[in-house]
């Protein structure tokens, strides 16, 4: 699915994360996304990473145990 974060602060908290499969698509979202026009600063390097789902009983694996990028965004402050 393709589209683009909405800017409604009902929506979309003060922290956003991208998971996505490669380092050179997270390259092209981050530009793609325009973060920093909608108020955003990215917190870290992007990290590569493999990521798990919990309902407070079991664990299992998302993206079918691949390792993922991963660049989270905070809210400027203004």
């Amino acid at each position: 699915m393709k589209q683009s974060i909405a800017h409604n602060d009902d929506q979309v908290g003060d922290r956003i994360t991208l998971i996505i499969p490669s380092l050179t698509d997270a390259a092209v979202q981050l530009h793609r996304q325009q973060m920093w026009s909608k108020g955003y600063q990215l917190e870290s390097k992007i990290e590569c990473q493999t990521f798990f789902a919990g309902d407070g009983r079991h664990i299992d694996s998302m993206f079918d145990g691949k390792a993922m990028y991963s660049a989270t965004f905070i809210k400027r402050e203004t």
